[in-house]
């Protein structure tokens, strides 16, 4: 397992995957991502395609800089500062299509709008052979722990709650 331990590097998700799958080809490498991580190297699904490395993303979409929402929830009392991309609750309205990014580079893709759709998404995701992109759309009060906060140490790390208790 390779993991940023909640120290927040967007971006790092997908070139960290690619490495894992060329060090490893004969082991299952799934990219458990954010769609504002994701977004950074979305390019590299070229490098997937090109190089036929059969990479999993799980991509768990809120349609909001996710780690950033955390912080303005945890420290801005839920100021919000440009961080919605789109509506998650109207396909129609979700920005940008992760699918058709996926479809660009010959990827497989299918989305999951419905918490019951998921276990056999994720399932067809394991049993289709090469790359395959899984675009869970999930709320955006759901933040994701472990998290270290700023100038914080591993000793640090917040574990629970969601920051927004006191307001």
């Amino acid at each position: 397992m390779v993991d940023i331990w909640g120290l927040g590097a967007m971006g790092f998700g997908l070139p960290a995957a690619i490495g894992a799958a060329v060090a490893n080809p004969d082991s299952i490498v799934v990219d458990i991502d954010g769609d504002g991580s994701f977004i950074m190297n979305v390019q590299e699904l070229a490098t997937i395609s090109v190089e036929k490395l059969p990479i999993k993303i799980l991509l768990l979409n809120n349609q909001h800089l996710g780690m950033v929402v955390q912080w303005e929830d945890r420290f801005y009392k839920a100021n919000r500062a440009h961080t919605y991309l789109g509506n998650p609750s109207n396909e129609s309205e979700i920005f940008p299509n992760m699918l058709q990014f996926a479809d660009a580079c010959g990827i497989p893709a299918a989305r999951v709008t419905k918490k019951q759709d998921l276990k056999a998404a994720i399932q067809k995701m394991l049993d289709t052979p090469g790359p395959y992109l899984l675009d869970v759309i999930v709320p955006h009060q759901e933040h994701v722990l472990p998290m270290i906060p700023s100038g914080g140490a591993f000793k640090d790390v917040i574990t629970e709650g969601d920051g927004r208790s006191s307001y």
